[in-house]
């Protein structure tokens, strides 16, 4: 039996080695590609995009610098004005901030996104940023906001379309359940976890299916039915055993290496207590190492087998202090990313400064020249110079001051309307059909001042026409 249970330790440890090679092969084309790209591209918006794609790739093994990306890609979107770029940005970012455990900040950032997406005509994007603060409020233990944001988003998914219903139903019901059964509320947790079961059957999603199935084995253990949560966990087991998730793994082992002991069938529960220890040190996640160890000692202890019950609580000192040297480097990885962040948003506001230094000067020049056009026109209109030009000279210097006016005006309709297209739009019809007429008039008007003393002879110059006088005389 023992020779058994080692053999299938070996295979799942070479499977998970082969299966951590590919998706490192995987990821590294995706990176190399999406930068190959970015290096090429010229336009903003998509900079934008090519930056959070590849910022996303890189969270699950370099979460720091995602955050670089990400925080790159968000004040990009921002001096572009490019909302969807923004909102996809905050995302990213929140998610990378969450994988380091720095989860106030991405409650912040999530916070930040679902403001966007409420002034968007977007409930998918809505409900998905609602449910990404619910379950951040779940990892700060704060289950009451937690469940608040969690029926909002379920609520917000039940107005979208059947497959984008499917898509985020699940995933809200899960966390539901997971909120409900970390507050030890299984009738409820046991619910919300039934109804993602059923529709994750629908959507044919092994993953979905297994981590289902999962809620329920644990709802199961809480309930004490260990018999009827062991079955729960193999059928889990079934579905979650590809290696794509570890940490899901770790979880799933454990919990039938705890069914096992509450049945006294010790050898079980070593066999699988040990799973979870190896895949939890293969991936080096040091709290599930620790969670496993904690077991396998009190295991070992049951059973008089008190060398490796020493040896496991060894060990699980050991990573307790690891724990706490990984939380030390966490914090200190958090502070350079935010002195990293810090920096970008320095070189991203002296860059904004230069660009409103320019635009001011450019607004100076304009506000100067009008005048200098006008003057240029009137004393091109008193000296002897064809109707033409002059006539050219004064609609094309009321031409600069109407679209100067135009220029002017937009922002503050943009302001008043919200960058809303349409309002936008019947704003400056109105003002045109102001404008268009005064332009017109003025332009009849002033032409006619301006070419005045062109016609007949009165456009020439004082001399000449002393000239004329005296010849007359």
């Amino acid at each position: 039996m023992k020779l058994l249970q080692a053999s299938v330790l070996l295979s799942v440890a070479l499977s998970l080695s082969a299966m951590f090679a590919d998706n490192c092969l995987g990821q590294s084309s995706k990176v190399d590609s999406l930068s190959t790209l970015l290096s090429a591209e010229k336009i903003d918006s998509s900079r934008v995009t090519l930056l959070w794609q590849l910022a996303s790739q890189y969270q699950s093994f370099r979460p720091d610098t995602s955050l670089q990306l990400a925080q790159k890609a968000l004040l990009l979107a921002r001096r572009i004005r490019f909302v969807e770029g923004e909102s996809r940005s905050l995302a990213v970012l929140a998610t990378s901030q969450y994988l380091l455990g720095d989860y106030p900040k991405a409650l912040n950032n999530y916070v930040l996104k679902l403001k966007i997406e409420e002034k968007r005509n977007s409930p998918r994007n809505y409900a998905s940023a609602l449910n990404n603060i619910g379950l951040t409020y779940i990892l700060l233990e704060d289950y009451s906001n937690a469940l608040a944001y969690l029926y909002r988003a379920d609520s917000t998914a039940n107005t979208t379309d059947k497959e984008t219903k499917q898509e985020l139903k699940y995933r809200i019901e899960v966390n539901i359940g997971e909120a409900y059964y970390r507050m030890g509320n299984v009738d409820s947790a046991a619910a919300y976890f039934n109804n993602a079961y059923s529709l994750a059957k629908e959507s044919l999603d092994s993953a979905s299916l297994g981590a289902a199935i999962l809620g329920q084995a644990n709802v199961l253990a809480l309930r004490n039915e260990s018999q009827y949560a062991l079955y729960k966990y193999q059928e889990a087991y079934a579905y979650l055993n590809d290696g794509s998730d570890i940490d899901i793994l770790c979880e799933l082992s454990l919990g039938m290496a705890k069914a096992f002991d509450k049945m006294n069938i010790n050898d079980s529960a070593a066999y699988y207590g040990n799973m979870s220890y190896q895949l939890g040190e293969s991936a080096k996640f040091l709290s599930r190492e620790l969670d496993a160890a904690l077991f396998l000692s009190g295991v070992f202890n049951k059973s008089r087998n008190y060398d490796k019950a020493f040896a496991f609580l060894q060990k699980s000192v050991q990573l307790r202090d690891s724990l706490k040297g990984q939380e030390k480097i966490k914090a200190a990885l958090i502070y350079s990313s935010d002195e990293k962040l810090r920096q970008q948003e320095i070189a991203e506001q002296k860059l904004r400064d230069k660009e409103a230094r320019s635009k001011q000067l450019q607004w100076s020049i304009i506000a100067i020249c009008i005048p200098v056009l006008f003057i240029i026109t009137l004393l091109i209109s008193r000296i002897k110079t064809h109707k033409r030009v002059v006539t050219f000279m004064g609609i094309l210097s009321l031409l600069f001051l109407f679209e100067f006016l135009t220029l002017l005006l937009h922002p503050v309709v943009a302001r008043l309307t919200h960058h809303v297209p349409i309002f936008e739009l019947l704003i400056f019809v109105v003002i045109g059909a102001l404008l268009v007429p005064s332009h017109h008039k003025l332009e009849h008007i002033l032409i006619r001042k301006l070419t005045r003393r062109n016609n007949d002879g009165s456009g020439l110059n004082i001399s000449t026409k002393r000239m004329i006088f005296k010849t007359k005389k």
